[in-house]
């Protein structure tokens, strides 16, 4: 049995502890939070322990992984924390919110030899995945363009409104789009050659972006994230990839969520069986990517296996990149990666 100690009760310790609690060989032992009626109240609903200091529970020694489902600007703070206590870490994306904390947070872990990942959960998301596979396997020819597309209502439902402070969270264009840049990366299996981005900025930062891709490939990426919009407006998560011989159209808000267009005509309509949760907060009710990439980490540390689907230096790169495209919108240039 692996035990687990999660930092963090809002929406995604939620999340995660209710992933964790359908797998039979982990167990949630702990739930840290300095509210302390967050704490107590997840804890309560998973049959765990809750803890008022985050340190205290990672001083149990019978807990060998701790999950970080902190804002952003904490990141670096408790990955170095978890790590110094030798434990192994998962960490919610970004990575961090600059590529000095990004290095020094890598550095740690490595030093002192405990697993890190972050979750770059988009990865595991089943259509993902399922693009994932075609392009890599060129059942449909070669990819041509892509377009992703990540809205949502304005979040104001973080701790002390973090997410709409752009010194805490990098804004919409480093908490929300950095999961298409960072898939566009995992997918072509390389860093754009140029991009350039423009933004919608405000006193909290880019609530808008729109940035297009340029890759060694050919391949011609564009990408909207934006969270400026109304309280009703119903979270949508899409995308539209054009090959050779086919078009893929995803969209969270259809029912198939995925349509394949062969240019041979036939039309197919994959299936994904979802995982869905109640009585969480936030605007996702599906618990599969959620579910595959926590169960993937749980896996590769048991059997001490290296990541392959991400890495902590990719993370890195992700963001790396989303600093980048903040640089193409603040001066209005293209800008050119080495």
């Amino acid at each position: 049995m692996v035990r687990v100690g999660i930092i963090g009760a809002g929406f995604m310790g939620n999340m995660h502890a209710t992933v964790y609690s359908q797998f039979p060989d982990v167990k949630v032992a702990g739930i840290a939070d300095i509210r302390g009626e967050k704490a107590k109240s997840l804890a309560e609903k998973i049959k765990s322990i809750p803890y008022y200091s985050p340190e205290e529970l990672m001083k149990k020694e019978d807990i060998t992984i701790i999950d970080i489902c902190l804002p952003t600007f904490l990141h670096k703070q408790y990955v170095i924390m978890a790590a110094s206590y030798g434990k192994d870490v998962i960490c919610e994306k970004p990575i961090a919110l600059t590529i000095e904390e990004a290095d020094e947070m890598i550095n740690v872990c490595q030093e002192k030899r405990v697993r890190f990942m972050v979750a770059q959960v988009l990865r595991f998301w089943p259509e993902y995945r399922f693009l994932k596979e075609v392009y890599d396997r060129k059942k449909y020819g070669s990819l041509r363009t892509i377009s992703c597309q990540r809205l949502s209502a304005t979040p104001n439902w973080g701790w002390q409104n973090w997410l709409q402070d752009s010194e805490r969270s990098g804004s919409a264009l480093i908490d929300l789009h950095i999961h298409d840049t960072d898939f566009l990366l995992y997918l072509t299996g390389q860093k754009p050659e140029k991009l350039t981005s423009y933004g919608k900025l405000e006193e909290g930062g880019y609530t808008h972006i729109y940035t297009t891709f340029s890759f060694p490939q050919g391949i011609i990426g564009q990408v909207e994230g934006g969270w400026d919009l109304p309280a009703n407006y119903p979270f949508l998560m899409a995308f539209t990839a054009i090959f050779e011989r086919a078009v893929i159209e995803f969209n969270s808000r259809n029912k198939p969520t995925l349509v394949v267009y062969e240019a041979n005509g036939r039309i197919e309509r994959p299936e994904f069986a979802p995982k869905q949760v109640a009585g969480v907060e936030g605007n996702i009710s599906d618990l599969g990517g959620y579910y595959y990439e926590l169960r993937y980490f749980i896996e590769h540390v048991i059997h001490n296996k290296p990541f392959g689907v991400i890495t902590p230096e990719q993370a890195r790169d992700s963001l790396a990149v989303v600093l980048a495209e903040k640089e193409s919108a603040d001066t209005g240039k293209t800008i050119t990666l080495k």
